[in-house]
């Protein structure tokens, strides 16, 4: 029987992110689920326990910040790594993200490659 796929869950406003990712993503065998906000993301989380989080910061309603401080209450959360995938790279949003748990933090427009052993190394950590 073929290993589970890991399942990595895309948190963007941008749906245009969203279906780039996704694409990018799925044709490199993960299972990719989707959320155009931190509320649908965080009941994706409760719901579906992904192995990994894409999170974008600057959403309306809910930001990426909030959606950490939300996501580390959890009680299954310490187990799932997540990756900032942000335009707005400053250092003071780096210091925050890294503060609230996140493993690791890449800018946009995003280098694929390096997102894409970014999460490689990310998920394999974490075994």
């Amino acid at each position: 029987m073929a290993p589970a796929m890991e399942k990595i869950l895309v948190i963007d406003d941008s749906s245009t992110n969203v279906v780039l990712l996704d694409a990018l993503l799925q044709r490199e065998g993960y299972e990719v689920i989707t959320s155009l906000g931190a509320t649908e993301g965080l009941k994706h989380v409760r719901n579906l326990k992904p192995d990994l989080i894409l999170l974008d910061l600057l959403m309306p309603e809910v930001n990426g910040f909030d959606f950490m401080k939300s996501f580390n209450l959890m009680d299954n959360s310490k187990d799932i790594p997540v990756i900032i995938v942000s335009a707005v790279g400053t250092s003071e949003n780096k210091k925050i993200s890294k503060e609230l748990g996140a493993a690791n933090f890449i800018n946009k427009p995003v280098d694929i490659p390096a997102l894409l052993n970014l999460i490689k190394n990310t998920l394999h950590t974490t075994e």
